[in-house]
């Protein structure tokens, strides 16, 4: 008796080790990316607003931004199967603040509608990775998500060859995206200075209210759930979940390359402004 308790027990923590090493393939990247996305969309945001004033900066920019981004709630809405009651792209208040929202619905008894509270939760920021995809093949007739291939694995955060490798493949990627941009045969000044716009307008209004992210953790909660119900059931055949993963991960890393271009032009606008602020308030001073 003591044997197959034994047994069970150490067929649990398998379940359990497993269910990480999926979820860290699928979704480690992703969950880093959207940390990160968000705190230098934050950024951007509140040094926007500062040099720029908040009605200047609303209307100049953020009318694009907060667009995208309630737009972004509607369309993983409608995927998931949530009933949308009431869309609000834009519309700034008297005191000039960015007011825009998307009601929706969805049936409580759905585990597919519930897990996708997570993808509608962070959805601002996968769909600044699909604009800049979109305005990239638009403009310069090229499909940026071609650059990067890498796969992830959990020994990555302990083996640093195979981080140096990714870091590497992301830093070529970045080389030649930037020459396709600005110096590359279908580029253009003015297209070019649009996609920067696009660029800084969205970027800026990739951030998540305490709603947003609390609907993506209890989507995430059940993406949780179903792994470990799945492998509960499977994973005595064996975890044939990882290769499969990793393959999808193959396929998926030209959009994690996508959400790593937004950051980093989020950390050059963040860059910017900070010097441009420290330059006005020696003018303002002066």
């Amino acid at each position: 008796m003591e044997n197959y308790f034994s047994k069970f027990l150490n067929y649990l923590l398998d379940v359990l080790q497993a269910t990480y090493s999926q979820l860290f393939i699928l979704f480690g990247p992703l969950l880093i990316l959207v940390v990160l996305l968000n705190l230098s969309a934050i950024f951007n945001a509140r040094l926007s607003v500062r040099f720029w004033g908040r009605n200047l900066f609303l209307y100049g920019f953020g009318w694009l931004g907060c667009s995208v981004h309630e737009l972004s709630h509607a369309f993983f809405a409608l995927i998931f199967g949530h009933k949308i009651s009431e869309i609000t792209l834009f519309e700034p208040n008297s005191n000039g603040e960015s007011l825009g929202h998307v009601s929706h619905s969805y049936n409580k008894s759905s585990i597919y509608q519930k897990t996708g509270n997570f993808f509608i939760g962070i959805s601002p920021l996968l769909f600044g990775g699909i604009v800049l995809f979109l305005c990239v093949l638009l403009l310069f007739r090229f499909n940026v998500t071609a650059l990067s291939n890498f796969r992830i694995s959990p020994q990555v955060l302990t083996d640093l060859s195979l981080l140096k490798q990714i870091g590497l493949n992301i830093w070529n990627s970045l080389i030649t995206f930037l020459s396709i941009v600005f110096v590359g045969s279908a580029s253009v000044w003015w297209k070019s200075a649009l996609l920067i716009y696009i660029l800084y307008s969205t970027g800026s209004s990739m951030t998540l209210s305490k709603s947003d992210v609390g609907s993506a953790i209890s989507g995430f909660l059940w993406v949780i759930i179903i792994f470990l119900v799945f492998n509960l059931i499977t994973l005595w055949i064996g975890n044939f979940m990882i290769d499969f993963l990793g393959r999808i991960v193959g396929y998926i890393s030209g959009f994690y390359f996508l959400l790593i271009l937004s950051m980093i032009a989020n950390l050059v606008f963040i860059s910017v402004l900070f010097l441009l602020n420290l330059i006005k308030g020696l003018f303002v001073k002066g």
